[in-house]
């Protein structure tokens, strides 16, 4: 009944878990013995018995008993659902990091923000009130009927005819509230990732005049949130309203008259009748918390439904089980042969039969149309995306028999579009390298032509950068990049035409922090602008995934082949 996968229940989670129900199921004891305590001291007092004092002692050890075992109980509760709500996350992040970009950039970002950040909260509160009180609450009407049984049977048979309605309508509730749930869920989700992308993109919703527009379907979404939320609301109204006036109040109705009628017929003493209509009380505080906070075990149970369809999701690539890192190879060289990879549901593959190699200190350049395969190129060598068929060896190593770090270790990505973290300068320099000197950034920040810039702002290499960097130039956030990448120290070096988006004057300076960069270096050039490859030791030209010809600048003019149309059309162009 409970639907949650048994994935999202950690082991930081479960002793707690485990802990709060035995605990509460302990509570439960200790009121029967107090309410027993009490009957036999109201048929003591009824007796003229001197009964009272003794008993006194033991009610007041039974108190304080029930005062340390609920705290207990709130205490397992709360640290079964912080520690959930933290493990999840952290679940969710390093899958995250497994699947990799080729995957999560199917994605909208949004919806999974929203599941890790808003659904955490439910996850939260399933754990934190509903999962506890789920199974104590199911656990106490079988102890009651025990306990009342070994009273008066009759009193037991009649409560037990009652008994089995709860969990028959909980269940029968709970079929019909789980697709509302998942609804609100999906909602929820939708309306958090509209409201990103509204966000970011608002210079474009400005320049299209589209804000309002945009307001307005932002409005109807959040309409549909709202009748979603008020549909689950009425239907968890209706459940407290069965749960409180119906089955508690018609499970202490039925045993007071049941039990007054027994006590008529001479079978039980007027101490058992206070004792059995006490004990019916139980019924109803552990039943009527399920009926309160139903809908967070149903919202819950939903949002760890989009969980687990998550961590089940497959990385493109995957290290081998008991793979270790050899130790790093100085130089490396890197060969690219038979390549051939498709995307999901492609008519065909983006590379196809591709052979490359890229020799220690070279420079390569890869030129194509767009949709050639150069991007696809780049993610294989990066680990992203594995090849259906062919190698990629790096100094002599098959990429599939180290782990996918090692490989990443050995290269340095300068990419078209860098992606910089709110923060300083410095901490997102230090993404490179963690426990980078202050000397050491400002080394790379001098190679990267960088430096003056940064030592003439206010607050220096501490200066926020904002959101993605979007407090700086285009030419300052590559020469950042490439100071990153000079940081870093590998000995491959991956450009994806980093100067394809800024002007002349910019691109002079970071072609010459591009030179500091490549220095005895292996080189891998993307390239966008042919007038960035003329120097490169190769060029490779690429089309539909194949490799049509390689060669310097000069030999491909001389051949007339794709290489040499290509340039006439840039020169033509200029």
């Amino acid at each position: 009944m409970l639907g949650i996968d048994k994935r999202l229940i950690v082991q930081a989670t479960s002793r707690w878990l485990r802990t709060g129900i035995v605990v509460g199921l302990l509570g439960l004891v200790a009121s029967l013995v107090l309410y027993w305590f009490i009957g036999r001291a109201v048929d003591a007092m009824l007796a003229g018995e001197p009964l009272l004092a003794e008993a006194l002692p033991w009610i007041a050890l039974l108190l304080t008993a029930k005062f340390a075992l609920g705290w207990l109980y709130r205490t397992a509760q709360h640290k079964a659902s912080s520690l959930t709500k933290l493990t999840i996350r952290d679940l969710i992040y390093a899958h995250a990091l497994r699947l990799g970009p080729a995957v999560l950039d199917r994605k909208r970002t949004g919806e999974l923000v929203n599941v890790a950040v808003d659904g955490m909260d439910w996850i939260e509160m399933f754990y934190g009130i509903y999962f506890v009180q789920f199974v104590v609450g199911m656990a106490t009407p079988l102890a009651l009927c025990i306990f009342i049984a070994a009273y008066d049977w009759v009193v037991g048979v009649a409560l037990l005819v009652s008994v089995p309605l709860t969990p028959l309508f909980l269940g029968l509730m709970g079929r019909n509230f789980r697709k509302a749930s998942e609804r609100f869920a999906e909602v929820n989700a939708a309306q958090g990732a509209r409201f990103l992308d509204s966000i970011q993109g608002m210079t474009t919703l400005r320049m299209f005049n589209l804000g309002k527009a945009r307001g307005a379907e932002m409005h109807a979404a959040s309409e549909e949130q709202r009748r979603e939320t008020m549909r689950l609301l009425l239907v968890n109204q209706l459940m407290i309203l069965f749960v409180d006036f119906g089955f508690a109040l018609g499970t202490t109705l039925v045993l007071t008259i049941t039990a007054l009628l027994r006590q008529g017929g001479g079978h039980l003493t007027a101490g058992a009748v206070v004792t059995l209509i006490l004990a019916s009380a139980e019924f109803a505080k552990p039943l009527t918390l399920v009926g309160q906070f139903f809908f967070a075990g149903a919202i819950g149970r939903a949002y760890a439904k989009k969980i687990v369809a998550f961590l089940g999701e497959r990385p493109g690539v995957e290290d081998a089980p008991g793979v270790a890192a050899p130790p790093p190879v100085p130089q490396p060289s890197l060969s690219l042969r038979n390549l051939v990879f498709r995307y999901a549901n492609a008519t065909k593959p983006a590379v196809d039969d591709c052979t490359i190699e890229l020799a220690p200190g070279e420079t390569v350049a890869l030129v194509g149309e767009s949709g050639s395969g150069k991007t696809t190129l780049t993610n294989l060598l990066l680990r992203t995306l594995a090849p259906e068929a062919g190698t990629i060896a790096l100094g002599g190593r098959d990429v599939t028999s180290v782990p996918a770090d090692w490989v990443r270790a050995h290269l340095a990505l300068v990419p078209q579009d860098p992606y910089l973290f709110h923060g300083t300068i410095a901490a997102n320099l230090r993404v490179a390298k963690a426990d980078a000197s202050e000397e050491e950034l400002v080394a790379a920040c001098r190679a990267a032509n960088i430096h003056e810039q940064i030592a003439a702002l206010p607050a220096g290499y501490e200066t926020l950068v904002g959101e993605r960097g979007l407090s700086l130039s285009g030419g300052q956030v590559q020469r950042l990049a490439i100071a990153r990448a000079l940081l870093k120290g590998s000995p491959i070096v991956i450009l994806d035409e980093p100067t394809s988006q800024i002007d002349l004057e910019t691109e002079a300076v970071i072609h010459d922090a591009l030179a500091h960069l490549t220095r005895d270096k292996s080189v891998l050039l993307i390239a966008h602008r042919l007038s960035t490859v003329e120097h490169a030791d190769r060029i490779v030209v690429l089309g539909d995934g194949r490799v049509l010809e390689s060669g310097s600048h000069q030999e491909l003019l001389a051949r007339g082949g794709a290489y040499a149309g290509m340039v006439a059309i840039a020169r033509g162009a200029a």
